[in-house]
This record gives structure tokens, C-alpha cells and sequence, in this order.
């Protein structure tokens, strides 16, 4: 039921002021950012070695061994599979904000894998962006393990040589690769964490017909899915990509489900302190191969740096961050994240 409320003058040239002040300050607030021309400039960077979702260890350590030599990247070996692949880490930049992101937990989830060789192109490149480039490596330091499970990569299967899911290994540490990312994430104590993962391309935005591209979540802490100040980071920055992604693929970005799941390396990161940031990666029509959705990643991935060193995700109000249904929130069941 609609009611028509009536305002005397001055009642309304005081209302108006504040709305006009509240434009003002949320026009700063999603004032556009230099990254966001990069999405037409994609090619670009795109890692041309790497054409489908299927590529193995074998492939990306000579692509890794590239950037390491270039002296751009910091890079180590963090240690070894079950079957005894490397995992490596690269890192750059000198800021004092420190942000960690790690893909390929689970092998078959190979999208932002690209995405993060695309983005070790992009900060490689001399171009129109070195401003952007100068301010982002000059105020962040970027920290990356791609590929953390190349044991089931080389199968294309979800878990581990072991036949565990490293992602539900937070807590028992029973894994090689979870030891690792359990290492390096309390060794460095990002500010923020990026947790990089695929989702069925069947789950769909809520009850629409839109496939959920892009689901985004910032893992619950404990069962009571508290909002902390570190969770608010998260969620704040999450709502950054969503306006960028919005433009992109209106409609089709969800947010996943927050059940808590101390198991987990999100609920865990997040509990340890670090704002933690699960991105996963669906299903987009006629991209089987998922090279739209890596685009997709490297624009929100740059999109989210640019606003950390800006702090303009601090502008952003929880209040438009859903707490059970989505921006569209997925419809079938979240059990595999």
C-alpha cells in the first residue's frame, strides 16, 4: 500500500539539501577509476600460451620462470605436491598494503588461473597505464600462488593426489598444499585475500534465468556469520567489483552461500584477520572455455586493487550488501565451493 505524504517549504528545502548532498558524496565515491578502461585493452595482456582451461604444470612453470627472470617478480618455491610439483609464489610491488591471491585449490577450477598470468602481463607491459601501474606496485604488495594444487590439474579432478579437498584441509593440515597456503597466509598477514575458484555453470543468478558468471562472498568468521571490521573490508570491496561487473554482465553476478565451514581456508583467513574475498568463476553463454569469465577476473581483480589504494571501498554501505538473497543470489546448492 502507497501513501502520498505532503511537505510544508521548508521541510523540503531541507530534505532536498541532504539529498543533494548524499549524490555528491556518493558520485565521489563511484567516481570512475583509471582501471576501468582496461577492459577494453584485455588483449592486450591476455597470456597467449595459454588457450583453454586445461593446461598443466608442465605449461605455466615456463611461464613462471619468465617472470621471474625479468626481475620484476620476487619468486620462490614455496614447496611441493603429494606427487612433488612445485608451488610457486610470485610477488611485486613495494607498498605496505599487503594482498595475497591463491587459485587452483581445486584442479578443475583453472579460470583464474589465466587470469592471474594475464595480470603478471599487464604489470610486465610499458604503456599508457605505467601511472597506474607505478601507483598500484608503489602502494601495494602483491602476493601470488597460482596453481596450488597441480597435482589435480594434471588429472583435471577437483581434490588433491590424495583424494582430499585442500579447501576443506584448513584445520587438519593433512595436505601438503594446504600446509603451504596455512604457511604463507600466517607468514605474511595480507591486509587482503583473494580465494580463486570455478562454480558449476549451472547455478543461476537467484530464480532468473541468468547464469551466475560471477559469485562473490566474504566468508563467514564463525556460525553466527558476524560482521567484524575485517569482514566489512571485504564485503565493501566485494561490492567495488560488483558495480564494475554489473556494466559488464548486468544480472549475472551472485553472492555465494555464507554458511560458515571452519574447515574452510576462507573462514579460516578471514577469522585469522585477513580480509578474505572468494571469487568464483560460472558460466557465461557460448564460453565454454571460460575465456570471457578470465577477462571478467582480471578486470575485477584490478579493479579491487585500485580501489584498496584508494580507499574507496570505504564509502561503500553494508546496507546494499545482501545478507541471504543475493545481488542475485545462486540458486542450487552451494556445497562445493
Amino acid at each position: 500500500m502507497l501513501f502520498t505524504m505532503k511537505l510544508f517549504p521548508i521541510r523540503l528545502l531541507i530534505i532536498s539539501f541532504f539529498v543533494i548532498l548524499s549524490c555528491q558524496k556518493k558520485e565521489a565515491a563511484h567516481s570512475p577509476m583509471a582501471s576501468a578502461s582496461l577492459w577494453q585493452h584485455h588483449d592486450r595482456y591476455k597470456e597467449p600460451s595459454i588457450k583453454n582451461r586445461f593446461f598443466k604444470h608442465s605449461d605455466i612453470v615456463p611461464l613462471i620462470e619468465k617472470h621471474a627472470a625479468s626481475g620484476l617478480f620476487r619468486h620462490e618455491i614455496l614447496g611441493k605436491s603429494a606427487q612433488g610439483r612445485s608451488i610457486h609464489h610470485l610477488s611485486i610491488g613495494q607498498g605496505k598494503i599487503k594482498v595475497l591471491l591463491w587459485s587452483q585449490m581445486h584442479g578443475d577450477e583453472a579460470t583464474a588461473t589465466m587470469a592471474l598470468f594475464d595480470l603478471f602481463n599487464f604489470f610486465s607491459a610499458k604503456d599508457e597505464y605505467d601511472s597506474l601501474r607505478s601507483s598500484l606496485l608503489g602502494n601495494l604488495e602483491l602476493h601470488f600462488v597460482p596453481m596450488l594444487n597441480p597435482d589435480g590439474a594434471e588429472l583435471w579432478q577437483r581434490r588433491n593426489a590424495l583424494d582430499i579437498d585442500v579447501n576443506r584441509d584448513a584445520r587438519n593440515l593433512a595436505t601438503p598444499e594446504g600446509r603451504i597456503l596455512m604457511s604463507i597466509g600466517k607468514s605474511l598477514k595480507p591486509d587482503f585475500g583473494f580465494n580463486l575458484h570455478d562454480q558449476s555453470v549451472y547455478y543461476t543468478a537467484g530464480s532468473t534465468f541468468h547464469s551466475a558468471t560471477i559469485s562473490f562472498l566474504a566468508p563467514a568468521y564463525n556460525y553466527e556469520k558476524n560482521m567484524n571490521d575485517i569482514r566489512e573490508r571485504a564485503t565493501q570491496l566485494i561490492l567495488v567489483m560488483d558495480r564494475a561487473l554489473q556494466e559488464k554482465i548486468p544480472g549475472k553476478v551472485a553472492k555465494y552461500d555464507d554458511e560458515h565451514d571452519p574447515r574452510c581456508f576462507g573462514d579460516n583467513f578471514q577469522a585469522l584477520g585477513i580480509s578474505t574475498i572468494l571469487i568464483e568463476s560460472g558460466g557465461f553463454p557460448q564460453d565454454t572455455e571460460k575465456q570471457h569469465i578470465r577477462k571478467l577476473n582480471f578486470y575485477a581483480l584490478l579493479t579491487a586493487f585500485e580501489s584498496i589504494i584508494k580507499s574507496s571501498y570505504t564509502n561503500e554501505s553494508l546496507s546494499t550488501y545482501p545478507r541471504t538473497a543475493g545481488f542475485y543470489m545462486i540458486s542450487l546448492s552451494a556445497m562445493y565451493a
